[in-house]
């Protein structure tokens, strides 16, 4: 301790001197400028007198702002702003002094004094920043490890600039600038050069040696964003972004935003316009019911109907470590007001109980099995699941008087090629039956695509083969799929069951489909981590499609308030309420019995559109339609297929179609 005190005091008495000598030499530099020809050797006189006086006001000034306590790395505006006032109160001081002293020439004092302050004032301010300009500089560039090319001269690039130079511990130098906006070409940002435009940054890259490019332009559309990313591509860099993956909050942009890009970057849109306000009045004060609540789509419900201040949000799930799971994520948020249930919708009982008890104003009905494969298998559980599932909750909602039912449904509902489609399709006809029979409850279906990221979809599943080193496995060269972020598809979903209208299937609008081997070398141009990633074609798995719809040819899509949500319409129905209501426990029966070949026969019959899926087509690359198809693995049956499949997945070669999460 004793060692440290006089250290400071070695560097105080040091500081001192200095600046002694800074007005000494800056009042004698001002006497010299302006008197040296013409001032009488009685002026020189009177200055021998007036310099001490002067160090000793100027010191002394300085001790009482406390400008001998500063570290001169940290040195900022604040200690620029105690210079300007010790200085100026020290000059006053000086010449109110030097009026009384240097009786030879008022004149010379008055001028000399203000010239002098001025001088003292501009070396102290360049004595004090200078450790710092040296340290963030000099040190900086020797000690730096990565040279950053950021893309983008807004607000967000100057950010991160900022915080690059001020955060010592950053091992990082921002050497360029660049972006397209052509006037800015030449300028500089915070000492940065801005290039233009963003076609060079190839060249810009290699003549700066750029080790990381940093895209920090939030704001762009996805179609800006890719066409940057393809051009950062050629660099072969490693390229990080401050793009959000929802909505953009002021002020949020930093250098603890950037990350690394992610396939929903890529793939996602703009971020959706909500009327969060609308939302909040529909689920304020409400206690609203979560089926499927620990699955993706349920979980993020959830999380969102929390912000919106419900009374009480009730979670159902039949698998108790997903409920927990969601559990520990609502206390993190420190939100307290739900309950849980272990409970399978398949139950009746179950459901009215639940009902009865806690009565909820709004149902958001989450669960479902939607693994295509294992649903043609298990056709049996698809119905009571899906079919009896939702007729149970949905009718559960409508004795109880909730106020709206919301069933979550999917693209593979339109004009389904398998079993689990078919089932969903006869989900929406029993929520908009029922919408008939309850008049007071507010009963929708949303129809949207494939989520990305969600548990057991595509995109984690090629991460995961592509870290290993491949194959990459798909099903088909040609297969294509609606994609749509977990956020955004939650966020369309609760605006739409905000909408006043009842009896409604709404669509989301899902943009274009994209390629999954498109996504494939996306991915594997994002991670990298081997030269050579091999993509193999396993062939089609049972009841899959390769390409999805969201309009059948039985319906038509009229706008809504929403330029992202559409209100399906229908021509005169082809079936009546009585009969899908009095037939389906024939249905049921079947399923009790577990016969699924007489299953896919009743699901013919009540979905028109419904085609089942040709076996003799699993694990071939082509769809069928077509004459002439090679198949690539013949199968006897629905289960050689998948067994087959599974034997691949334990040879380290997994089956990776397009994601099933609804």
């Amino acid at each position: 301790m004793k060692l440290t005190s006089l250290h400071l005091f070695r560097l105080r008495k040091l500081a001192i001197f200095v600046d002694a000598c800074i007005v000494v030499n800056a009042y004698t530099l001002a006497s010299l400028v302006l008197f040296a020809r013409w001032a009488p050797l009685q002026y020189y006189e009177e200055l021998l007198i007036f310099l001490p006086v002067a160090v000793i006001v100027h010191c002394g000034i300085n001790l009482k702002f406390g400008l001998y306590r500063e570290v001169g790395r940290y040195v900022g505006l604040g200690q620029a702003m105690k210079t300007i006032k010790a200085v100026s109160i020290s000059t006053a001081l000086l010449l109110i002094a030097g009026l009384i002293v240097m009786s030879s020439s008022h004149l010379h004092a008055l001028v000399m004094i203000p010239i002098g302050g001025a001088i003292v004032f501009i070396l102290m301010v360049g004595v004090r920043f200078y450790p710092r300009i040296f340290y963030e500089r000099s040190l900086r560039e020797v000690e730096s490890t990565q040279n950053l090319l950021v893309v983008g001269a807004g607000s967000a690039g100057e950010t991160i600039i900022r915080s690059i130079q001020n955060d010592r511990q950053l091992a990082m130098n921002v050497v360029a600038l660049i972006d397209d906006n052509l006037e800015l070409k030449g300028l500089e940002i915070h000492g940065v050069p801005i290039y233009s435009p963003t076609e060079r940054i190839p060249e810009i890259a290699a003549e700066k040696e750029i080790d990381e490019i940093i895209i920090a332009i939030p704001s762009a559309s996805l179609f800006q964003f890719q066409r940057i990313w393809q051009i950062c591509q050629r660099t072969g860099l490693p390229t990080k972004t401050l793009r959000p993956l929802q909505s953009l909050h002021a002020g949020k942009v930093g250098i603890n935003q950037i990350r690394d890009i992610e396939i929903e970057d890529l793939l996602g849109r703009q971020p959706v316009q909500t009327d969060y306000s609308q939302i909040s009045d529909f689920i304020s004060g409400k206690v609203v019911l979560v089926s499927g609540a620990g699955g993706s789509i349920g979980s993020e419900l959830v999380m969102q109907i929390s912000h919106h201040n419900p009374s009480q949000i009730i979670l159902v799930d039949q698998d108790e470590s997903a409920l927990y799971n969601i559990h520990e994520k609502l206390r993190g948020n420190n939100f307290y007001k739900f309950r849980m249930w272990v409970a399978d919708v398949r139950s009746a009982d179950k459901m009215e109980r639940i009902f009865g008890i806690l009565k909820p104003n709004l149902v958001f009905h989450a669960a479902a099995y939607k693994h295509v494969p294992l649903m043609e298998l298990q056709a049996d559980e698809a119905v009571i699941n899906n079919v009896q599932g939702t007729l149970n909750i949905a009718r559960c909602a409508g004795n109880s008087g909730a106020e709206c039912f919301v069933n979550i449904s999917t693209d593979k509902a339109v004009e389904p090629a398998n079993v689990m489609g078919a089932t969903k399709n006869l989900s929406e006809r029993i929520v908009t039956e029922l919408g008939a029979l309850h008049p007071d409850t507010k009963y929708c279906s949303v129809r949207f695509g494939n989520v990305l990221g969600s548990r057991g979809s595509v995109v984690p599943i090629f991460r995961e083969q592509i870290l290993k080193g491949g194959p990459v496995t798909i099903t088909h060269p040609e297969m294509s799929r609606y994609f749509m972020l977990i956020s955004e598809a939650v966020d369309l979903v609760l605006q739409a069951a905000a909408f006043p209208d009842g009896n409604v299937v709404y669509v989301l609008e899902m943009g274009q489909p994209v390629r999954i081997i498109d996504l494939a070398n996306q991915m594997i141009s994002l991670l990298k981590t081997h030269e050579s990633i091999e993509v193999i074609f396993t062939g089609l798995r049972p009841g899959e499609k390769l390409h999805e719809q969201l309009i059948d040819k039985y319906e038509t899509r009229e706008e809504t308030n929403h330029p992202m949500i559409y209100r399906m319409l229908y021509p005169q129905a082809q079936w009546t309420r009585k009969q899908i209501l009095q037939d389906l426990p024939m249905l049921f029966d079947k399923a009790n019995d577990h016969n699924c070949e007489s299953i896919k026969i009743y699901l013919q019959d009540w979905v028109p559109s419904y085609t089942p899926f040709d076996m003799s087509l699993a694990g071939t690359l082509e769809n069928g339609n077509e004459p002439g198809f090679k198949p690539l693995l013949m199968t006897e049956n629905v289960a050689d297929a998948v067994n087959s499949h599974a034997r691949r997945r334990d040879d380290n070669v997994d089956e990776s179609g397009p994601v099933d999460d609804i």
